[in-house]
This record gives C-alpha cells, sequence and structure tokens, in this order.
C-alpha cells in the first residue's frame, strides 16, 4: 500500500466544492483534529521537539476555506484578504519554502471558494514547486500529497455530508492513516467533519 504521509485534495459535490486533509504518519500517529471557530488545528499528543507536527490544517473565511499541512495554512488565509488565492498560495509557499525537518518535508495547500467550481492546489518541495488551478468536476477530486505523488492525481468521491466525507477520505488506499478532516460548502456556510483512527 502507498505511503503518501499528508495529503489534501479538492472536489465538488452537487454543484459545491469541497476539500479535505488526511494525515497519514509512520513517526507521529497518536494525534487528534481540533475544531475551533476559524478552522481545524492538528494537535500532537507526543512528546517531542519536532515543530511540525502540530500545526493549522483548516481556515475557513467568509468565502474561502484553506487547507494544509502546516503553519503555512494561517500565512494563506492572512494573504488571502487582499490577494487572489493563486498569489496567496505563490507568495506564502515560496516565502515558507519546505520543512527543514530530517525529510525535507514538502508544504502543501489547497484553497477552495464558496459557490465555484475550481480551486487551487500549491506544492512546496526542495526540488519542485508549483501551484495550480484546476477546474472541479462533479463527483471527482484533485489531490496531491507529501510523498510518492507526483503532481496531482485525481480520485472519486461520494458522500452525504461532511462527516461520510471524512468516513470516505479515511477509507482510501493509502497507508498509516491517522486522521481526517472534511470541508463542504453548504451555500451559506462551511460544515467540518473530523475523524480520527483509533489506536489500540
Amino acid at each position: 500500500m502507498r505511503y503518501v504521509g499528508r495529503m489534501l485534495g479538492v472536489g465538488l459535490k452537487d454543484g459545491r466544492p469541497f476539500a479535505f486533509y488526511r494525515l497519514n504518519s509512520r513517526s507521529f500517529p497518536d494525534r487528534k483534529a481540533v475544531i475551533k471557530e476559524d478552522g481545524v488545528y492538528i494537535v500532537n499528543l507526543t512528546e517531542t521537539e519536532n515543530p511540525y507536527v502540530s500545526y493549522p490544517a483548516v481556515k475557513i473565511l467568509s468565502d474561502y476555506a484553506v487547507v494544509g499541512n502546516g503553519s503555512h495554512t494561517t500565512f494563506i488565509a492572512q494573504a488571502l484578504e487582499w490577494e487572489s488565492p493563486k498569489k496567496a498560495l505563490i507568495h506564502v509557499l515560496d516565502a515558507m519554502d519546505y520543512e527543514r525537518d530530517q525529510y525535507s518535508t514538502p508544504r502543501i495547500a489547497g484553497i477552495i471558494q464558496r459557490d465555484k467550481d475550481w480551486a487551487f492546489l500549491g506544492f512546496a518541495g526542495r526540488d519542485e514547486f508549483w501551484v495550480k488551478r484546476v477546474k472541479l468536476e462533479e463527483g471527482g477530486a484533485f489531490f496531491t500529497a507529501t510523498y510518492n505523488i507526483y503532481g496531482i492525481e485525481t480520485l472519486s468521491l461520494d458522500f452525504k455530508d461532511e462527516n461520510d466525507l471524512v468516513e470516505r477520505v479515511l477509507g482510501l488506499e493509502f497507508a498509516n492513516p491517522v486522521l481526517a478532516v472534511g470541508i463542504v460548502d453548504l451555500g451559506d456556510k462551511f460544515k467540518i467533519g473530523v475523524k480520527e483512527v483509533k489506536w489500540p
């Protein structure tokens, strides 16, 4: 089974955008997702000096939802107050670059906008950098990940609501799942669902 590390995607369901984040981890599986008013935070429950294992994964604005695998999620959301999604991703990802850990973990991020059938994905790795606009297609999703995904891949996702979305995302066949977060556009607001894998 392929190990992809942290992964995120954007898609379209019933004409409205959705996004998801899934954390897969071999080193720090004991983590939880905490919903707060402005988004979701990944909290590590194991003692470590690693600065990258707890971070904001989702930031919600009035018109946008930002998803990412690190502190850049917050800065992208802030940049959206005065920049377009494309420029916000380019400027923040370029400035922060990949994580300076032992794996040179890439920073990944996505942005969806309410009532829009397009979204943006971005990637900042040690040897690769890109930001792309994707045209969303009903019932499908575009996704990227920190490891073993080259560029953007696609998958099919059918779900009832934000809670069913995270169930489906956790059911995707990638190794070492820890938790998943789903963000669904309901027209007047974004709804968030989270689910963690129960470890023995």
